[in-house]
């Protein structure tokens, strides 16, 4: 009785441990994870190797979900698709994605540091490090990206909704300008 009470309580402490580290750490801050869980779609993106914001076209978006994935998309006329996926975590100013699949095959397998900025609950300012492009070209440049949050109640928010957002983001009036066009 003894032997099988104390098998039973192995069995179950396994199992609690094994509940334990399969649950998805995101961050220490529940409240930041909370403001970045959504659907996104970038506006602006910035190479640091040319000059200034390049708007662009509708169609690209960011899911982030609770459990900490995320998923890179874009519309097409022939559908949606996917081009980055995998997992994310959030410390600080730091948004790290560890990407499973991805269109770039130099980044699968690999964690994708980005620093990461937030204005309000609409808008997210994401920077990272592009070493090499999609297509095996040495680029070792810092990529910006504007991203604003897509919500169903206003799918389009006004210019100058977007333009008073952009300014909590960027000091260069000139670039917000260019941006809102």
């Amino acid at each position: 009785m003894k032997t099988t009470t104390a098998y039973l309580m192995f069995i179950g402490i396994i199992a609690f441990f094994a509940g334990c580290a399969s649950s998805q750490r995101v961050s220490e801050n529940d409240e930041a994870v909370e403001r970045i869980i959504g659907l996104w779609e970038v506006k602006a993106i910035h190479n640091s190797d040319e000059s200034g914001y390049k708007v662009i076209p509708s169609g690209m978006f960011k899911m982030i979900f609770p459990d900490g994935k995320f998923m890179n998309f874009m519309s097409t006329e022939k559908g949606a698709i996917i081009t980055v996926d995998g997992t994310y975590r959030l410390s600080g100013d730091l948004y790290t994605e560890e990407i499973v699949n991805s269109f770039n095959k130099s980044q699968k397998g690999k964690d994708n540091p980005l620093n990461i900025k937030m204005t309000h609950r609409n808008f997210m300012y994401l920077r990272w490090f592009q070493p090499i492009d999609e297509f095996g070209v040495a680029q070792n440049r810092w990529i910006e990206e504007i991203w604003q949050r897509v919500r169903i109640e206003d799918l389009e928010v006004s210019n100058v909704d977007l333009r008073q957002e952009l300014r909590q983001l960027l000091d260069n009036e000139e670039v917000i300008k260019n941006v809102v066009k």
